[in-house]
């Protein structure tokens, strides 16, 4: 049941980064340049999707844990937060260090 309150966690975190980017680790640090750079290349948008997708995949798994009667899936939101945030610090720090298209 915690990989569902976990899935919606990652949903609540996906809503608020697209309307207060802020929240997103180090974007504060950025200069203003830098901030109006990583806003045009998409960096808000790009870490909601990410989390809404590691939430929704997370719910996923924990149906598919019940409905396949593999209790041992129900524990892949482990596997997901990891590849997440590997995809959010490769691809977050290309959008936000590239100059704006």
């Amino acid at each position: 049941m915690e990989t569902i309150y976990i899935g919606l966690f990652f949903i609540a975190v996906a809503v608020a980064v697209r309307f207060y980017p802020g929240v997103l680790a180090g974007y504060n640090s950025l200069s203003n340049r830098e901030k109006e750079n990583a806003s045009a290349n998409g960096l808000p948008i790009f870490a909601s999707i990410v989390f809404g997708a590691m939430g929704v995949i997370s719910i996923a798994g924990y149906l598919a844990s019940i409905w396949l009667n593999k209790p041992s899936l129900s524990g892949i939101w482990i596997l997901v937060t990891i590849v997440g945030m590997i995809v959010l610090l490769v691809f977050g720090n290309i959008l936000a260090n590239n100059r704006a298209r």
